[in-house]
């Protein structure tokens, strides 16, 4: 392949949905999407983050956030004080651990089809592009790592 003609965006935007898709079917017995459960995971190991800090560590714009709380706080896995933060009900705290032993499954099985040369590849790659300019990116940028692997719900 020509190295000018290789569009890493699309490249990148195909991969991504191929992915998403092993996840999402992942989570389907759940009843959520990869992207619904990755929230609730996130929000059981960060409980009273802020939408505007979740959608910022996640680079989701803020009107999608909100779309995507709405639902979560519809279907009853967020408490009604939304404005204090997100806090999970006892069913969404239940769903997330649910999500979690799923997610840690997969995620093992793809870093092993993956291989651990591939794994350092991206995560270098994707400390280059999330560090700021002035900073140096180092191949152990947690920044990028689930945080719900901190305080990883059983």
């Amino acid at each position: 392949m020509n190295e000018q003609s290789y569009c890493i965006a699309g490249r990148l935007r195909m991969l991504a949905r191929v992915l998403t898709g092993r996840y999402t079917d992942a989570f389907t017995a759940e009843g959520v999407t990869f992207a619904q459960a990755g929230l609730l995971m996130r929000i059981f190991a960060q409980p009273g983050i802020r939408q505007t800090q979740l959608s910022k560590q996640l680079q989701i714009e803020k009107s999608a956030m909100s779309r995507d709380v709405q639902l979560l706080h519809r279907n009853g896995w967020l408490t009604d004080n939304l404005r204090q933060g997100l806090f999970l009900t006892e069913s969404g705290s239940q769903l997330a651990k649910r999500c979690h032993k799923i997610w840690k499954v997969l995620n093992a099985r793809i870093h092993d089809e993956l291989g651990q040369e591939a794994i350092d590849a991206l995560t270098l790659f994707s400390a280059n592009v999330l560090t700021p300019k002035n900073q140096t990116p180092t191949p152990n940028d947690n920044s990028i790592v689930n945080p719900a692997l901190a305080n990883e719900p059983e």
